[in-house]
Parts: C-alpha cells; sequence; structure tokens
C-alpha cells in the first residue's frame, strides 16, 4: 500500500494534459498518471460527496488505448449516477490486453487523485465489469480501509488459474473436434483478427453450422465437453465463437506477460473417448502458473460489502466464478446475484443500477440485499 500511495503523491504532481469541461451540469477534469494512463473524473454540481470508482474490462491489445466509452454499457451507466448525484472517477490504464496488475494500480491511485482535487468523498465505491471487476477485487481485498463497498459485475472471481483453463479446454476440443480449421494450437496463434466476416471467424462459423449436420454431431460433443453455456444452437455457436474469439485475440499477450511459457495444463485431463487420444495436450511452467496466480488468486479476505453480478450464460467468464467466490468470501460481507441472459456482461441498465443502488444502501443503512435471481427484463 505504502508503494502505491507514494505514487499517488508523485502523479499529483506530474499528471500531464490536465483539462477540465462541462457536460450541462457535469464538471469533467481530465489528466494523466504516465504514459497513456488517462484519467477523468466527472462531478455534478449537485454532487452528493460520494465518489464512485469505475474500472474497465478487457480491450484488444491491437486497439488504442483509450478511456472506456460505450463499452459495458459504461457511459450511459456514468450519466445514471451522476443523475444520482455520485462524482465518476475512471481511467484508460497504460496498456491493454491482460493488464490487471496495471488496472489494479491505476484504479488505486483514482481517489487519491480526485481527492486532491475536491476533497475526501463521504464514501467511495468501487464499480467494474469483467478484468475491471478482478482489479477491484484486488483492491477490496487488499485495501479495505480506503474503500466502502464493491460492485464487482462479470470478473474473473475465481482467479486467473481457473479462467485460463476453462479458454484453453474450449480451444485443444475445438482443435480435437474440427482439426484444421484454425492454424497453430492453443499456444501457437498466428497475429489475425477474428471479428465477423474475417476469415477465421468464418471458418470457425461454417465448422460449428456443419456440425449440427455431420455424423456424431461433433457441435454438440464439443459444447458438452467444453462445458460451454448454452440454451439453443444460435447461443451456442455464439459462446463458442467468443471464447474462440479471446485466444485468437489474447493469447500472445498473455504469452508476453508469462514470459513466454505456457500458462495451460491438461496433461492429465481426461476428455470424452472420441478425442481424448487426440486432444493436444501442454504443461504449465511454474513461473507463467506463479504470474497467473499473483494476478490474480483471490483471498477471500472481505471486510466491507460486495455485491457480484453475472448472467447465468455467460460464454467467456463462466458463471462458476460466483461458486468459486462464494466458497471463500464471508458470506457477511457477500450477495451474489445473477440475472438469466446469455453473454458476456450482458446486463441492461436497470439491472446494474438495482445492483448498486442495493448496494449504496447496504453500506449507508445497514440493509443486506437479498442475492439470487437479479433479472429485469
Amino acid at each position: 500500500m505504502t508503494k502505491w500511495m507514494g505514487r499517488v503523491s508523485v502523479t499529483i504532481v506530474l499528471a500531464v494534459l490536465l483539462g477540465v469541461a462541462r457536460i450541462d451540469a457535469t464538471q469533467i477534469v481530465t489528466g494523466s498518471t504516465g504514459p497513456g494512463a488517462d484519467y477523468a473524473f466527472a462531478v455534478p454540481d449537485s454532487w452528493n460527496g460520494q465518489l464512485v470508482v469505475y474500472g474497465h474490462g478487457i480491450v484488444d491489445p491491437s486497439a488504442p488505448v483509450a478511456l472506456p466509452t460505450a463499452q459495458d454499457g459504461f457511459q450511459a451507466l456514468r450519466d445514471a449516477l451522476l443523475a444520482r448525484g455520485f462524482a465518476v472517477a475512471y481511467s484508460s490504464y497504460s496498456e491493454n490486453g491482460y493488464a490487471l496488475k496495471d488496472a489494479a494500480q491505476r484504479l488505486h491511485q483514482l481517489s487519491g487523485l480526485f481527492t486532491a482535487r475536491f476533497g475526501q468523498p463521504s464514501r467511495t465505491y468501487l464499480v467494474a465489469h469483467s478484468l475491471g471487476a478482478t482489479a477491484v477485487q484486488i483492491l477490496a481485498e487488499k485495501f479495505p480501509q480506503q474503500y466502502d463497498g464493491a460492485l464487482a459485475m462479470c470478473g474473473l472471481l475465481g482467479g486467473g488459474v481457473p479462467e485460463v483453463q476453462y479458454l484453453g479446454h474450449v480451444r485443444v476440443l475445438f482443435d480435437a473436434y474440427f482439426p484444421g480449421v484454425l492454424p497453430g494450437d492453443l499456444l501457437d496463434v498466428p497475429n489475425a483478427t477474428f471479428r465477423q466476416g474475417d476469415p477465421l471467424f468464418m471458418a470457425v462459423l461454417g465448422a460449428l453450422q456443419q456440425g449440427f449436420a455431420t455424423p456424431g454431431t461433433p457441435t454438440l460433443a464439443f459444447a458438452s465437453a467444453a462445458r460451454l453455456p448454452f440454451t439453443s444452437p444460435t447461443e451456442l455457436i455464439l459462446g463458442a465463437l467468443n471464447a474462440i474469439g479471446f485466444n485468437i485475440r489474447f493469447t500472445n499477450d498473455l504469452l508476453q506477460r508469462a514470459h513466454g511459457h505456457s500458462f495451460f495444463d491438461n496433461l492429465d485431463t481426461v476428455y470424452p473417448p472420441a478425442v481424448d487420444g487426440v486432444v493436444d495436450r501442454f504443461v504449465a511452467t511454474p513461473d507463467a502458473l506463479n504470474y497467473l496466480q499473483h494476478y490474480y488468486t483471490p483471498t477471500g479476505s472481505l471486510s466491507f460489502p460486495m455485491l457480484t453480478l453475472h448472467t447465468t450464460r455467460d460464454p467467456v467468464v463462466p458463471v462458476f466464478h460466483q461458486a468459486l467466490y462464494g466458497s471463500i468470501a464471508p458470506a457477511e460481507w457477500l450477495v451474489q446475484r445473477s440475472v438469466n441472459a446469455f453473454g458476456h456482461c450482458n446486463f441492461n441498465q436497470q439491472e446494474m443500477l438495482t445492483a448498486f443502488d442495493d448496494l449504496v444502501r447496504w453500506v449507508n443503512e445497514g440493509v443486506r440485499p437479498a442475492g439470487g435471481d437479479a433479472t429485469i427484463r
């Protein structure tokens, strides 16, 4: 904590690109804590004295580093929070990809920078999606004296290792059921884009569609073995495309962070008999595993309210993360909710705002909210 907080005081002095603007009844202050690490503070004229620190989800490594806008409905959520009287602080982080270490550091700086300009908030809440939700989890567990409540949405709250294992199984099983469709393998991913219309995307889509009509129905067998969540053929295909897309888009980034070594281990995994003998096998190296365990293995050390929100059929960060975190975090401080929907971070604004309002009431009035189904459709 000392190291990070010391860095805050330095960045207050050295911040560049500081600017002030107004949007309606809101003051927008922007600045930078270093190369590429932009931040913004949005403060309504009717500020209620409370601050929301927001963390955005993972961004493709090939995309420009930028402040969050529409991803996961952020701008609409920000504006709704401003209308409620909350100030909102948010950051670009200084890099994209699996930038969990940097995300936690940059988010932790925001409250100090905000206080230096606007004064100490009466309450500070952590709110985030996806990768940002795990950064928020880190801050909640490590710096409980500096925050009052957390809303973690669609995060890999069970840890980096189970998340990478899940996505790795999806890729090696796809290669086993549909050999030759994708170039390379799990850890040998040629640089390529994976968007609708791109050759790789269309190749995977075509294989999955054809697999419904092929003897043995390999598409269904693959989805079952990979434990993809779905309730229809469309959800199966979209879920597979999303999960495989993550392998193609983010593997090289994660390999760089793991010193080029294997972060996936399936040497002793038993797959369905039809493919067990042909699935590519990998062994994780200690240094790569250490990286994933460090960023991040949750401790469950909560001492203030946290509310988590997850869709029931998230094909990228599956809902099993809720159960993993629920098994180690104290029930006194953790409430978990699910939205009956398909997709990663597929919440509507009312579902997110209801969760936030309930968190605020829990923090300020001690009214513990109910967990369970939070679908508002």
